[in-house]
């Protein structure tokens, strides 16, 4: 039996986004529609390599505009990168090591939810 042929990444990927697009569809088999939302991921696991080489490059903090010291907007927009990498993996709905799928950030807030809603009942009480 011959090893299923992983389509080629989508031009333009770095290195990170390459590796992460071939090791995901070694594994899983995706739909057209599920290919297209991993290449965005791909494609922010990218965006993020570049924003960490700014913040290296040009640290934490930054010279704002009147020449006072302002936090890198490269750390603002990796945080807002890193939602985004987050929802376009839990939309692909892949397990993780246990076969459960990735949850979503609703479903992560739904059960700390719950969990504070039960803190502190005991059975029988």
């Amino acid at each position: 039996m011959s090893k299923p042929t992983i389509p080629k990444a989508p031009s333009g990927l770095g290195a990170r986004g390459t590796r992460f697009w071939r090791s995901t569809l070694a594994e899983f088999d995706l739909s057209d529609a599920e290919r297209e939302i991993l290449a965005e991921a791909c494609r922010t696991l990218d965006d993020l390599d570049r924003l960490a080489g700014m913040v290296a490059e040009h640290g934490s903090m930054v010279t704002g505009s009147q020449g006072q010291p302002v936090l890198n907007p490269a750390l603002t927009e990796a945080r807002g990168q890193r939602l985004a990498l987050h929802r376009l993996v839990a939309a692909l709905q892949l397990p993780d090591a246990d076969d459960a799928p990735i949850p979503t950030a609703v479903q992560m807030r739904g059960k700390r939810a719950n969990q504070a809603r039960w803190r502190g009942h005991t059975k029988g009480a």
